[in-house]
C-alpha cells in the first residue's frame, strides 16, 4: 500500500511539474513576442524621429505616433515585468512543493521502513513461539511418558504388595489382623 502511495506521490509531483514547466514556457513564449514587438516599436519610432529629425516642424501626427508607441512600449515593458513576476512566483511555488513532496516521500518510507521492521520483528516471536510451543510439546510427552510409566510401577507394586499380602495371610494371617490388614 505505501508502494501504491509512492509511486502516486511520484506521478503527481511528476505531473506537478509538467504543469509548471508549461506555464513557464507559455509565459516565456509571450515575453519573447511581446520583446519583438517591443523591439519593432522601438524601432519604429527610430524610424520616424531619424526622417523627422532634418526638417525642423514635426507634424502633430507624428508626435502623436510617437507619443503612441512610447506608451505602448512602456505597456508592453510592464507587462513582460508582470510575467517575469508570474514565472518567479511559479518557480518558487514550483520548488515549495517539490520539497512537499520529497518530505513527504521521506515520511512515508521511514513509516514503510518502520512497518518492515515491525513485521520482522512479530515474525521472530512467531517463531520463538513456534519453538516455545515445541519445546513445551516435548516436555509435555516426557511428563506424559513419565507418567505412564510410573503408572506401570505403581500397578506392579500394587500387584507385588498384593502378592507378598497374600502370601503373608496364607503364612500368617494372625499378623495382619493384628496390623489392620486382614479383617
Amino acid at each position: 500500500m505505501s508502494m501504491q502511495n509512492n509511486c502516486l506521490l511520484i506521478t503527481n509531483s511528476q505531473e506537478t511539474i509538467a504543469l509548471y514547466e508549461e506555464r513557464l514556457s507559455t509565459a516565456d513564449s509571450r515575453r519573447y513576442e511581446l520583446e519583438c514587438r517591443i523591439t519593432s516599436l522601438e524601432a519604429g519610432v527610430q524610424t520616424k524621429q531619424a526622417l523627422a529629425s532634418p526638417s525642423i516642424d514635426v507634424s502633430s501626427a507624428t508626435q502623436i505616433d510617437n507619443e503612441t508607441l512610447r506608451e505602448q512600449v512602456l505597456h508592453l515593458q510592464r507587462k513582460i515585468s508582470t510575467m517575469e513576476d508570474i514565472i518567479e512566483d511559479a518557480h518558487a511555488m514550483s520548488e515549495k512543493e517539490e520539497m512537499a513532496l520529497r518530505e513527504r516521500m521521506k515520511s512515508l518510507k521511514e513509516k514503510e521502513e518502520g512497518m518492515k521492521k515491525e513485521l520482522n520483528e512479530g515474525r521472530k516471536e512467531v517463531e520463538r513461539m513456534v519453538k516455545s510451543e515445541a519445546a513445551a510439546r516435548n516436555r509435555v510427552d516426557e511428563i506424559e511418558e513419565a507418567f505412564r510409566e510410573s503408572t506401570v510401577a505403581l500397578e506392579n507394586a500394587r500387584a507385588e504388595v498384593e502378592g507378598l499380602r497374600a502370601e503373608l495371610a496364607v503364612s500368617n494371617p494372625c499378623v495382619l489382623r493384628v496390623c489392620g490388614i486382614l479383617t
